[in-house]
């Protein structure tokens, strides 16, 4: 629903072309500037020359065409039973207007009558007073006092009291006028006369008094401890009005004749029958009301003549009428006109301009005069910048027409009454007794000018005007736009002794209407006058309102202003710096006018207020030429810059400034109101709404019929062919800039590309304004708070802070949240969303677009399928809601559509509904590609592709962790409700994966039929990371080996997936590749696996290779013998670390070496000099020399030896040590006794037998536990009859010289008793061996003293050995 970022950047320049134009705007000059106030910082006159006032006659070529400035609407009489009771007039009669309710008034003497004086006619009256009717007022009344019927309230004076009436109406508005019977309220007058009634918008009620004081009634909703609820409060004397008697008041009375009130300011003005004026400021109540200043009639007429000194000084005098001058009229410091019975206008500020010697004292209340509640004393004046009203102060005089030297009309005379609105002032005189004649000066068709120029017209009217008011429509919108204010005229009501007469004060979009009409087209001079008479762009403006108008649009009227607009609209052009300079020194002279036949580009030689130079600003620093030559922002606009440099190279046209303004007072009103109030109420009403819509659409269709290229393009008049190109505001030639003819051409299509950007943007903007409103539109006709309530905090907050222009502009996403909460509201309440979304989609197909309109009906067949009961309708209702979004993908919101298929367990819809998203995303594949050719860097589109299929498939992701999540759940909710005696007699079979598989295999498959590989990556990529291998390996394609294989590559490290690898090679089938894998990740250097897992790598490699399918080549034989050394090699490191790990308890340097063995695999060297040798693992070095096939006789003994002196050098008993000695030696001749070289026989008997003479063992101990190992015995009586031929000291060095001897006794004995056992082949040569040993020792025997025993055990044992040959 958002919009995509190069729309975004459409609507930033858009807006900022539209800022910059506002802004322009709002800056034009102003009453203070065009009347040479502001240059000057001082009071000022005008109203003498020939160009102060002009005639619409300026717009014609010639005299066959009269135009209009006013007209008359409608005219109606006094009703007939009205005009039946001035027959019975005893003493008095007045009348007057009631416009807020569109009705007249007439009261005869005690009677009042109320009619409306348009076609329906409606009289009420009221007669319930005794005493004669003084003055009348209507007033609204204030908020919450009264009940909602009492619309009005109707003040009638008697000279006694002050009655307050209740005006209701019927159910029609304003139809049926109904006075109530009783009075509101009664209040006594105080016998002084009241002569006028004045309400505030507000409903504030002021009173005028014959005694000259201001008078405000007070009411409230219910009396109060300390006042009543009604009361008349005398604001010019305060609470002395209280205490002091009437007739103790001063002799001097100047009667209050006029009251006007300023709504916009809060200001109140008096006009007294003397020609005396007041400012007061009212503020919030009566106790705050000051008054800020009093000029009187002889101060007034001697400030006017101090600024006009050739003029009769009796024009000045009597002032008749005052008028305020409200803030939307003039947004400077003139808040009053008071108008002089010669028709002199004197424009009043209750500002100063800091000039004090200009006015003197006499404008501002002194602390005497000022008699409000708790007032201070004068303040001093302020500078121009202040803008609190501190005292009235004269500050231009304007004179009537008819004063100029070449005056062709006549001067106003008696004027008795006056009005002013929006530049228009409204003057009544009495030309003849019974007719009075109506005066219009308007400035509003000179906006061309930076100095005040109107232009007067006059009308006859039908008798003595009573009452002048300005009618008011009930169905005005809340909001002002200028827009609505340039295209719907204002319309005055006159009050006659001979009816009521409404005349509308045309505007400029009238005057243009009646030139169209009158030419019969644009094609003529009086149209081009127009254009070139008026300020171009307002000119534009003016047509386009005449064009997007609903009722002329499609007539001849409307086609005529839109050809208008185009012809007469310039073109955009390129604008040399030098020119540029030069133009604007001259900028003074062409804000005259470029016809040079009407004079008004003469610069006069005196004027009575200076017109502005280029070198004046007003104090705003506006320059006095900036408003008649803005040059609009230009070209290439990045969102980032600041648009309204006016030293911009570009002119656009005027076409394009209009259509810019055009649109900038459309939205003026909206684009900085905040959206919604603190309670989420809209600031925008649904009228407004309504009206702004209308507007927009209007553009909209203008701007549909009328493509860019149309405005934009070149036009050329063929019935003017001198005419120059015409920029925005004023004549370049093109030839100036010294430029060649081609580059003129070429600087002049960029201008138009330049434009053509800048209008489209604006067309976008405008599509896109008119469906946010709509949209808002659609919002206000619901529960707006309710929806605004939806949002979640951050949202509400956003939307708080948010203005329109936020939401025009960058803020699309709010309006997303607001049309999801919209919709939520719908399903919360299970109400059909089809209405509403066929509204939303119509009014706002881009906010709200296909794909959110079939989220929306998805969402709403989702929730009735969860409801249903029968499974075979639900199924189908899924069915139909994912063939839908099929349909509507890839544009939809995915996530979202997907979460509502999850909990309505439509998991086959999650799968097919990305497949499809992914698919419509990538309709070429790209992604794929670029999967398949290995993710290349460089190819950046196909990463993009398959980065997006990748996040449409994040869904499937998220499905599954789904149901991974519920299985988890639902585990731990068993295993709570179980007692320990359950969990323990159950089986790991609820675990969360066991509860999954039931489901997760199904999707799976499914997923995998799908044809993209990069559905099955993300299904295998979720498997992984959830551990669940044996389900990853049940899978056949072939894609899983690609994604192990480019998982590997990528993770060379990652142990877990080369695991995977080497599983799925076999059990597909490819021993080969397995076996290699399972070499790799034994030889893989990682703390991950341990020595025991390398050699389980290794045997698992051996027997993939064993196995049948692998071949017999060469190759694989020596893979094989290379694998079957490799496990040879890694089972003398596994005893290494064994041994190292023993050690490592005792040994801080061998837990090092622990972790390096683990660690990787090592050679058999390595083994040796870094951990066997280094640690004096002797049992290793002798495993180490076995395996490699060592053949050093000295090593091996001497690591044999070793072995023994460790173990003998243990400590412990002589047992202890002796068993722990032969038991070793018995666990290495199980292992080496067989290996050959690493066994050496001899060195070993001798050793042993050397340390049982050491350790001083029992006699024979070494024969008796070697011969029980069954080694050789033919070898170890060969030994032992060498060691006897020897006949070493070694033995009585030790301690005893005869223990070699006995211990081959020992042996011979022990195979003579087993000697059945011999093999009879050999049984011969063994006994030769014995009897050698035995001869042996008797004749060592012989050679030693006392060996009589010895001998004697030898001779048996000798006879022994010959019974075992017989």
């Amino acid at each position: 629903m958002t919009a995509p970022q190069a729309q975004v950047d459409f609507f930033l320049t858009a807006g900022s072309m539209l800022e910059w134009h506002d802004s322009l705007d709002r800056n034009k000059p102003g009453l203070l500037e065009l009347t040479g106030v502001s240059q000057h910082g001082r009071a000022t006159m005008s109203g003498l020359n020939d160009y102060d006032y002009q005639s619409l006659s300026f717009f014609k070529s010639d005299e066959t065409h009269n135009l209009q400035q006013m007209r008359t609407v409608s005219k109606s009489t006094i009703p007939n039973e009205i005009l039946e009771h001035f027959k019975h007039i005893k003493c008095h009669c007045t009348m007057g207007l009631f416009p807020e309710i569109g009705r007249a008034w007439l009261t005869i003497d005690s009677e009042i009558y109320i009619w409306t004086f348009n076609q329906f006619r409606d009289v009420a009256y009221y007669d319930g007073l005794s005493h004669l009717i003084v003055s009348v007022g209507l007033v609204k009344p204030k908020a919450g006092v009264f009940v909602e019927d009492v619309k009005y309230l109707l003040i009638l004076t008697t000279p006694i009291e002050v009655i307050v009436l209740g005006v209701t109406f019927g159910e029609s508005t304003y139809k049926e006028m109904q006075l109530m019977n009783k009075p509101i309220f009664v209040i006594a007058t105080d016998n002084v006369s009241i002569s006028v009634i004045k309400g505030t918008n507000d409903g504030r009620i002021f009173l005028g008094g014959r005694d000259g004081c201001l008078y405000e009634i007070f009411y409230q909703a219910e009396s109060s401890w300390f006042g009543k609820r009604c009361k008349k409060v005398n604001l010019s004397q305060g609470l002395v009005s209280y205490m002091v008697p009437s007739f103790l008041k001063g002799f001097f009375v100047d009667p209050i004749e006029r009251i006007e009130i300023d709504n916009s300011r809060k200001l109140l003005y008096v006009l007294t029958e003397r020609g005396s004026i007041e400012a007061w400021d009212i503020g919030t109540d009566y106790s705050n009301a000051r008054r800020l200043g009093r000029i009187t009639q002889n101060d007034i007429t001697n400030q006017a003549i101090g600024l006009i000194t050739t003029v009769d000084p009796a024009i000045f005098k009597s002032v008749k009428a005052i008028c305020p001058i409200s803030a939307d009229d003039s947004a400077g410091k003139l808040h009053l006109v008071a108008v002089t019975q010669c028709g002199v206008r004197l424009y009043f500020s209750t500002t100063s301009l800091n000039v004090p010697q200009q006015f003197g004292n006499t404008s501002v209340c002194t602390q005497a005069e000022n008699t409000g509640f708790g007032q201070s004393a004068t303040q001093p004046a302020l500078s121009p910048g202040a803008d609190s009203p501190k005292g009235l102060y004269l500050l231009h005089v304007r004179l009537p027409p008819g004063y100029t030297p070449n005056a062709t009309t006549n001067k106003p005379k008696q004027v008795h009454a006056a009005y002013y609105t929006e530049g228009t002032m409204l003057m009544i005189t009495t030309q003849q007794q019974e007719q009075d004649l109506l005066w219009s000066v308007s400035s509003a068709p000179s906006v061309n000018f930076s100095y005040l120029v109107e232009s007067t017209a006059l009308e006859s009217l039908d008798g003595v005007v009573w009452g002048l008011a300005e009618l008011y429509e009930p169905s005005t919108p809340l909001l002002k736009s200028p827009l609505n204010s340039a295209r719907h005229s204002r319309k005055v009501a006159l009050l006659t002794n001979q009816g009521t007469q409404i005349v509308e004060l045309l505007k400029m979009v009238d005057v243009l209407q009646q030139i169209l009409l009158s030419c019969n087209g644009p094609h003529h001079e009086e149209v081009k006058m127009f254009f070139q008479s008026q300020n171009q762009r307002e000119a534009c403006v003016t047509a386009l309102l005449l064009a997007t108008s609903e009722k002329y649009r499609g007539g001849d009227l409307g086609l005529w202003a839109t050809q208008a607009f185009m012809l007469y609209g310039g073109e955009p052009c390129y604008q040399h710096q030098k020119f540029l300079n030069a133009g604007n020194r001259n900028m003074a002279n062409q804000t005259l006018g470029p016809n040079t036949t009407t004079g008004r580009e003469r610069l006069p030689m005196f004027m009575s207020t200076p017109m502005p130079n280029t070198g004046a600003t007003s104090p705003g620093g506006y320059p006095g030429s900036h408003f008649n030559q803005p040059i609009s922002p230009i070209g290439n606009v990045q969102k980032s810059q600041v648009v309204g440099n006016e030293n911009s190279p570009i002119v656009f046209s005027a076409k394009h400034d209009g259509l810019y303004l055009y649109v900038s007072r459309m939205l003026r009103s909206i684009w900085q109101m905040r959206c919604v109030n603190e309670q989420f109420g809209s600031n925008l009403s649904q009228k407004d709404c309504g009206l702004l819509q209308s507007d927009l659409r209007s553009l909209r269709s203008f701007l549909e019929v009328h493509s860019v290229h149309d405005i934009s393009s070149s036009t050329r008049l063929s019935f003017d062919s001198h005419l120059d190109r015409t920029n925005s505001y004023n004549t370049i030639m093109m030839n100036n800039t010294l430029l060649p003819i081609p580059e003129q051409r070429i600087l002049s299509e960029q201008a138009q590309v330049e434009e053509k950007r800048s209008l489209s943007a604006l067309n976008l903007f405008v599509k896109h304004a008119c469906e946010v409103v709509s949209l808002w539109s659609i919002l206000n006709a619901h529960s707006f708070q309710l929806i605004c309530l939806q949002l979640s905090p951050e949202h509400q907050k956003m939307l708080k802070c948010c203005t329109f222009r936020d939401l025009l502009l960058t803020r699309s996403e709010v309006c997303a949240f607001l049309i999801i909460s919209l919709i939520n509201l719908y399903l919360k309440d299970k109400a059909g969303v089809s209405e509403v979304s066929m509204n939303l989609r119509e009014k706002c197909p881009n906010l709200y677009r296909h794909e959110d309109d079939v989220t929306y009906k998805a969402t709403e067949l989702l929730m009735n399928a969860k409801n249903c009961t029968s499974s075979t309708e639900k199924q189908q209702k899924l069915r139909t809601t994912l063939h839908m979004c099929k349909d509507a993908a890839p544009t939809l919101p995915l996530h979202s559509i997907c979460q509502q298929f999850i909990s309505a367990d439509f998991f086959e819809g999650v799968i097919e509904l990305s497949a499809v998203c992914a698919s419509k995303s990538d309709p070429e594949e790209v992604g794929i590609h670029f999967y398949n050719n290995g993710e290349p860097a460089e190819d950046r589109e196909g990463y993009s592709c398959f980065a997006t299929r990748m996040t449409y498939y994040k869904e499937v992701q998220l499905m599954l962790d789904h149901i991974y999540q519920t299985s988890c759940n639902k585990s731990h909710v068993q295993d709570q409700t179980q007692s320990p005696i359950q969990l323990q007699n159950t089986a790991k079979t609820k675990d969360a994966r066991n509860t999954a598989k039931q489901t997760i295999p199904k999707i799976v498959a499914q997923a995998l039929r799908v044809k993209d590989p990069l559905i099955h990556v993300t299904i295998y990529e979720w498997l992984l990371s959830h551990d669940m291998f044996s389900e990853l390996l049940d899978v056949v394609d072939a894609s899983l080996g690609e994604f192990l294989r480019r998982s590997v590559s990528r993770n060379a490290d990652n142990v877990v997936l080369i695991d995977l690898l080497w599983k799925y090679y076999e059990k597909n089938g490819h021993h080969s590749q397995a076996a290699q894998i399972l070499d790799n990740l034994a030889m893989t250097r990682s703390e991950n696996i341990t020595l025991e897992q390398r050699i389980e790598y290794l045997v698992r490699a051996v027997m993939c290779m064993r196995n049948g399918n692998v071949g017999s080549s060469i190759t694989n034989g020596i893979f094989l013998k290379e694998l079957e050394d490799k496990l040879d090699i890694a089972r003398v490191q596994k005893s290494v670390l064994v041994a190292m790990t023993e050690l490592a308890r005792h040994k801080l340097e061998a837990s090092t070496a622990v972790k390096e063995l683990n660690y990787a695999l090592f050679d058999i060297t390595q083994l040796y000099q870094h951990f066997a040798e280094p640690f004096d693992l002797w049992e290793c070095q002798l495993s180490i020399l076995n395996c490699s096939h060592h053949n050093d006789p000295l090593l091996i003994e001497s690591v044999w030896g070793n072995i023994i002196n460790s173990i003998v050098d243990e400590p412990g008993t002589t047992q202890e040590r002796s068993n722990r000695l032969f038991t070793k030696i018995e666990l290495l001749v199980r292992e080496y006794g067989e290996s050959g070289a690493c066994f050496p026989f001899a060195f070993l008997i001798r050793e042993l037998e050397l340390k049982a003479c050491q350790l001083r063992l029992p006699e024979g101990i070494v024969a008796e536990k070697l011969v029980t190992m069954n080694l050789d015995v033919e070898l170890l009586l060969e030994y032992y009859s060498r060691m006897i031929s020897m006949n070493e000291r070694v033995w009585a060095n030790e301690g005893n010289e005869w223990h070699l001897i006995q211990s081959a006794i020992r042996v011979v004995s022990l195979m003579a008793d087993n000697a059945q056992s011999i093999w009879y082949r050999s049984k011969r040569r063994i006994v030769g061996k014995a009897q050698d040993i035995v001869a042996g020792c008797l004749n060592i025997c012989y050679q030693k003293p006392d060996t009589n025993r010895l001998q004697h055990s030898l001779k048996e044992l000798q006879s022994r050995l010959q019974r075992l040959l017989v």
